[in-house]
């Protein structure tokens, strides 16, 4: 059954309130008892807020599958959409965020972090974990919470119209860029216009997860394999 709007915003809300307390509890509890450096990825909010998320859906009578988590009705025209999608996440990362750094670090003075994965340098080890990491946290777990479940959470708590649906596309990227910001106002930037691209092809591609999962990964593999290998 379809989230009528109050319902969509209390479930949205439910989400978002256990997403915060997973920050809580890393940030204060977890990471400083464990010697968790603040500047480590923050792991158990999405994977607190993806099954909160399953949780709802549940609930409510729905599941993954009605949000996007099932085969491609073409898998060719899934296969072009997943390219096109990494295609303008290089774009993204290679023009059009080091063209806002400029301005960004004008309006803001901006805050740089260290990188917390340096260790895994020549690191079999730790390359194997953040690889898991990666697909499991990063590639299914976010795409299923941020374009999955927030964005259509946000557009039907708002109506569900095309201007409901912008605005969810924006807030879901603003969000997903605020779970980054222990790495620092750029790593805010680049991950909130990463969660824009991937809302819009979300949307305008038909709602399928599976191509917007498949390129995370990716992304995300492609990116620890040049720190361990660097």
């Amino acid at each position: 059954m379809a989230a009528a709007p109050r319902s969509a915003a209390v479930d949205l809300l439910i989400v978002l309130a256990a997403i915060a307390a997973a920050w809580a509890l890393t940030k204060w509890l977890i990471y400083p008892a464990l010697a968790i450096p603040d500047y480590a990825p923050l792991i158990p909010r999405p994977i607190t807020g993806f099954l909160v998320a399953w949780f709802v859906l549940q609930w409510r009578g729905e599941t993954w599958e009605s949000l996007g988590l099932k085969k491609p009705a073409s898998w060719p025209r899934a296969v072009a959409l997943g390219v096109a999608l990494y295609a303008a996440d290089y774009a993204v990362a290679t023009w059009v965020v080091p063209w806002l750094v400029p301005w960004v670090a004008s309006i803001v003075h901006p805050v740089t972090r260290p990188s917390f994965l340096g260790y895994i340098h020549g690191n079999v080890t730790g390359l194997v974990t953040w690889l898991a990491i990666g697909w499991v946290v990063g590639g299914f777990c976010e795409e299923c919470l941020f374009r999955g479940f927030l964005l259509d959470r946000v557009g039907k708590a708002l109506g569900g119209s095309a201007i409901a649906i912008t605005i969810a596309i924006v807030a879901q990227s603003i969000l997903f860029g605020s779970l980054h910001l222990y790495a620092g106002t750029f790593a805010f930037l680049h991950a909130s216009l990463f969660a824009l691209t991937h809302g819009i092809f979300y949307v305008l591609g038909g709602r399928n997860l599976w191509p917007l999962i498949l390129v995370h990964g990716t992304w995300n593999s492609v990116g620890i394999w040049g720190v361990y290998s660097g």
